[in-house]
């Protein structure tokens, strides 16, 4: 799947409310351009890219203005509230940028979204709210789009990824507890060399190698700011043995972690 890299904070340069009883409109390419719509009546249907969308009351549309035209038509009464802004973007063939679909349905639960977008329509139109804060709400209201998105087990990720991502937040969730990989798989019921291969394919590291740093960053955050010893670290993240963790910090960083919270580069 493609996602969305932000490369430069967006400027918003409208926002509005507008209904009709029928629409017709075609919008022309512009460069570092995006709009994004939230529709409280009706219907819309969209021609992106040769295929056509409908979006429907509650759904969110998000136009990137990357084509020479996209054609946007309704034949009832509709009403859409839009946000438009200029910003830079890339796309990605992977899971860590933004997930930004062209229209993401009302049962993704779209409330939120749909209400930072009437936040920056009033701000916009009634506040004149500064163009730092309108690219905060911006980039708010693109993160809760991706959110929705991610939250549904309709965006259809390949099983690798869903694994994948499975298996890291429950490293996250349990850094406090020995994680195996064996106990990992069983928990996602799959087995640990299919874990071991999915994993290092879509992370490009082994499973065990992201615990350790994952462990391993968690007891210097704790040693940095809190007087304790390695063993007494090392044991609140699930390790019996603070030599094999002193290693492990010469193995992946590359210094020598001492007895105290005071590191050696």
């Amino acid at each position: 799947m493609q996602t969305y890299e932000i490369e430069m904070l967006p400027c918003v340069k409208f926002a509005h409310i507008y209904h009709a009883d029928t629409y017709f409109n075609t919008l022309l390419k512009r460069e570092n351009s995006m709009e994004i719509t939230f529709i409280s009546e009706g219907s819309i249907a969209i021609e992106y890219k040769g295929k056509e969308y409908v979006a429907n009351k509650g759904d969110i549309v998000l136009l990137p203005y990357d084509q020479e035209q996209i054609n946007i038509k309704a034949f009832a009464y509709h009403e859409h509230h839009t946000v438009f802004a200029n910003l830079k973007w890339s796309l990605q063939d992977d899971i860590n940028g933004l997930c930004l679909p062209l229209v993401t349905p009302e049962r993704f639960n779209t409330r939120s979204a749909a209400n930072i977008i009437d936040q920056l329509i009033r701000n916009q139109l009634i506040f004149k709210e500064s163009k730092t804060k309108g690219a905060s709400k911006f980039l708010e209201l693109l993160c809760e789009i991706d959110q929705c998105n991610r939250k549904q087990t309709e965006l259809n990720l390949p099983s690798a990824v869903l694994y994948t991502q499975h298996a890291k937040k429950y490293v996250q969730t349990n850094l406090h507890l020995p994680i195996t990989q064996r106990s990992v798989a069983q928990y996602l019921s799959i087995t640990p060399e299919y874990l071991c291969s999915v994993f290092k394919k879509v992370e490009g590291i082994s499973f065990q190698k992201y615990v350790n740093y994952e462990k391993l960053e968690a007891i210097k955050n704790l040693m940095e700011k809190e007087p304790v010893h390695l063993y007494e670290a090392a044991a609140l993240f699930g390790y019996t043995d603070p030599n094999y963790v002193s290693r492990l910090f010469k193995k992946y960083y590359g210094y020598n972690i001492t007895a105290t919270n005071t590191f050696h580069f």
